[in-house]
């Protein structure tokens, strides 16, 4: 009896640890990149955000699947597997990725514009967008 309480207050504290460690959309970027939509319609650039120290960028669009596609890219998204992304229409979910591992994030509403280049890994110092007709938002190459 012992052993199946412990079991079960071992599986409930790891459950419990995986919630804790999530990431929160950070406010304060996700002023900053509407920020920069807004002062530059037609260019955006997320290669310079002062005080973030990312390596790679990754979109993901509404509805997405975090856990599919962290298998396909081979990145470590645990931190953000409870997002809401996967039930939601109304946000792009931006990931900042230091070693293949997500550090930030920023739900950014879709009233911003609409990203063309989904579920790929962007370096940071290509992190840079184009604002085209009907608000997509594409990779400048």
């Amino acid at each position: 009896m012992k052993t199946k309480v412990l079991s079960v207050f071992f599986i409930l504290s790891l459950t419990a640890c995986n919630y804790l460690f999530q990431l929160n959309s950070d406010n304060d970027l996700t002023k900053i990149i509407e920020t920069k939509i807004k002062e530059n319609p037609k260019k955006i650039s997320l290669s310079n955000i002062e005080d973030l120290d990312y390596d790679k960028l990754l979109i993901l669009e509404p509805y997405s699947n975090i856990e599919k596609t962290e298998k396909e890219l081979k990145v470590d998204l645990s931190n953000i597997s409870e997002n809401n992304i996967h039930s939601s229409d109304d946000i792009n979910l931006l990931v900042f990725l230091k070693n293949n591992k997500s550090i930030k994030i920023s739900e950014l509403p879709r009233v911003n514009g609409d990203f063309v280049d989904y579920k790929i890994l962007i370096k940071e110092e290509n992190a840079n967008f184009e604002k085209k007709e009907k608000g997509l938002l594409t990779l400048i190459k």
